[in-house]
């Protein structure tokens, strides 16, 4: 059985979190975008509610959607508001964790 940190080859995948909350339209595109790269990249995702945790929401919620890659954050909402750069900066951070 394979593990959810193991891509089958014995190469652990990355962990890619997208911090979000409920409603938030940019958050829903960033996890869309990034299912469609899991055809071409292998990562395992997730995704974090602000609303559930009051510590993420202290820290984040004028931030959000973040991205970590294996838990370090690498983009905010300034950073992948608008949809091409979005897709082209979860395509670089994707590729060159590989």
């Amino acid at each position: 059985m394979q593990s959810n940190s193991d891509d089958g080859g014995g190469r652990r995948r990355q962990k890619v979190t997208v911090i979000t909350k409920s409603g938030c339209h940019i958050c829903e595109s960033v996890i869309e975008d990034l299912q469609r790269l899991s055809e071409k990249y292998s990562f395992q995702l997730e995704t974090l509610d602000i609303m559930n945790d009051a510590a993420l929401f202290d820290k984040y919620w004028i931030k959000i959607p973040v991205v970590r890659l294996d838990g370090t954050d690498v983009l905010e909402v300034e950073q992948i508001a608008f949809p091409n750069e979005r897709k082209r900066k979860l395509e670089a951070i994707l590729s060159a964790s590989l």
